[in-house]
């Protein structure tokens, strides 16, 4: 059993892969709810806006807009970067060039890998001998 403390209130707490306790996880998706509520109640808020008025940390509020559970309106700055070539982002962690740039790089990766364990007979094209993946 792994017991830690709570990052925000300190309390002694199960871990079981939320670095928080029950207790302040239930009221930080409280506040995201609030959050939410605040941003469909008020059109083209800014993240300092709700940040002031809620009481909640700059930080907070973009770690959820990274995660992609809060939406700010399009051409709203929201403060986030592309991690790969520092564009101005709406949530996320990369602009869509970058995301689409590299599933491109993830495919042609997959299109060039040979597949293992087959042997080829150079002179004999017809001819191959499968290699056992097992040692």
């Amino acid at each position: 059993m792994d017991i830690r403390n709570c990052q925000i209130c300190g309390s002694m707490f199960q871990y079981v892969g939320n670095k928080i306790c029950p207790n302040c996880a239930k009221a930080l998706e409280n506040k995201l709810q609030e959050v939410k509520q605040y941003i469909d109640e008020h059109d083209r808020v800014t993240v300092m806006q709700v940040s002031e008025e809620l009481d909640v940390p700059v930080k907070q509020i973009r770690r959820w807009i990274q995660e992609d559970r809060l939406m700010f309106a399009p051409g709203v700055d929201t403060g986030l970067v592309c991690n790969k070539c520092g564009m101005p982002i709406e949530s996320g962690n990369m602009c869509a060039k970058c995301k689409e740039s590299l599933k491109n790089a993830f495919a042609e990766a997959s299109r060039q890998a040979q597949p293992r364990g087959v042997y080829q007979d150079k002179k004999n094209p017809t001819a191959s001998m499968h290699l056992s993946k097992y040692k």
